[in-house]
């Protein structure tokens, strides 16, 4: 769990700035235009829900098919004043449907759209459009109107529209939406935020001309940059160590310049420790190994090559220079110690895991393991001139490393 996951909410709090200052020059359109713009949130939601139907992910598909039913009721059901019996009563359902259905789909995994698990999802939209009709239809105005001045009565202030429980509400599902972004680092995630908060903003402001349009809009080009950026993910990052991957490294290669450092490092005997603890134990290892790769300081970008082999590239920099932070990065691997279960004394049960939790893996018979790193540098000199051929010697370097001992840095520049 990382904080350095709330990166990708930039895009998103960029937008919802965007949304702000562009709506008083909206609303102040022609009503052509304003016409055209209020097809625009139809336009872009419908093109963000296709895509998730055809990626299969359930979570946006259903948060973005929530804000074309809200801006639908907003369009045919809201547009007069709040001071209305039914448009207060429509107004308050949003005001509690929207944020509890981003916070359902923070607490649900993935499991994706064409299954029973995604039925299940996005069926929550119909479930409570079928309660809020039959709460219509069988509790009278008088006793809506008496529950909503209770507990959700509008503009507790001035200029904030949105009721005080609402507004907790919001902040319950913005609470979970950001621990689960900080821990599962996910683009998905960000795409639920950005509808949560674009649609937090325009019930606040519910009272500004055109809010609706521009705010429920601009949710939609946020989520698509989020859908647009989890395809990329998924095409040049390595799902295990969310590294860069192979496909991501040959296309910067490409774009070097004559002066670069390329580095390959690989995990010392790793087939070893994968016949002796397993590859489950073996992945958390690559995962360990790629995380401390991808701190590396001194503009070096990691990727994962294949297997247990990574690579770094170091654009503009020289061998000299990159050899401290790939030792730095070598020997922070070779003091971290990573903690193996013993598979043979697990608990059989969720009560007795949930007793021996807090204790000290040395008394539950764990043992905890270190692995070492081998890297080779290289850069281009008079004997290698390409891309291809630095990326060989640095390779060649690696095994000069590993016939020295392992756990060791060599440059191919060093004299021999």
């Amino acid at each position: 769990m990382s904080l350095y996951s709330l990166r990708r909410l930039v895009i998103t709090l960029i937008l919802l700035v965007a949304a702000a200052v562009l709506r008083p020059a909206a609303a102040g359109l022609d009503d052509v235009y304003l016409g055209l713009l209020d097809w625009g949130p139809y336009l872009i939601l419908g093109i963000v829900a296709l895509l998730c139907a055809y990626t299969g992910v359930a979570r946006v598909f259903t948060a973005a098919l929530t804000l074309l039913v809200v801006y639908y009721l907003i369009q045919s059901r809201l547009q007069v004043t709040l001071l209305a019996t039914d448009a207060l009563i429509v107004y308050t359902g949003i005001s509690l449907a929207l944020p509890l259905i981003m916070l359902l789909l923070f607490l649900q995994r993935e499991r994706g759209l064409w299954n029973q698990h995604g039925a299940l999802t996005f069926s929550m939209i119909p479930v409570l459009l079928l309660a809020g009709g039959l709460l219509r239809y069988f509790v009278t105005d008088p006793v809506l109107l008496h529950i909503i001045n209770d507990w959700l009565a509008p503009k507790p202030v001035d200029g904030y529209i949105l009721s005080v429980n609402s507004s907790l509400l919001f902040a319950a599902a913005l609470a979970a939406g950001v621990y689960r972004l900080c821990r599962y680092d996910s683009e998905h995630d960000v795409a639920v935020l950005a509808a949560l908060l674009f649609g937090y903003v325009m019930l606040v402001r519910f009272d500004r001309a055109e809010i609706s349009t521009l705010m429920l809009g601009f949710a939609g080009l946020a989520m698509l940059v989020s859908m647009m950026l989890s395809i990329h993910d998924m095409a040049y990052r390595d799902d295990l160590t969310g590294l860069l991957g192979r496909r991501a490294l040959n296309q910067r290669l490409k774009g070097l310049g004559r002066r670069y450092s390329i580095a390959m490092m690989d995990v010392d005997h790793f087939k070893k420790f994968n016949d002796t603890y397993g590859h489950d134990t073996g992945d958390e290892v690559l995962k360990m190994v790629a995380k401390h790769i991808a701190g590396i300081t001194g503009g070096g970008t990691a990727y994962r090559y294949g297997g247990e082999e990574f690579c770094v590239v170091f654009p503009g920099r020289d061998p000299d220079y990159c050899k401290p932070f790939l030792e730095a990065v070598r020997a922070t691997i070779e003091k971290y110690e990573l903690v193996v279960r013993d598979s043979k004394n697990r608990p059989e049960s969720r009560k007795e895991a949930k007793e021996r939790r807090g204790r000290r893996a040395r008394n539950r018979g764990n043992k905890a393991v270190s692995v070492t790193v081998s890297i080779g540098l290289a850069a281009p000199d008079d004997k290698h001139t390409d891309v291809e051929e630095v990326l060989k010697a640095a390779d060649q370097a690696l095994y000069k490393a590993k016939q020295k001992g392992r756990n060791c840095l060599v440059s191919g520049a060093d004299k021999k």
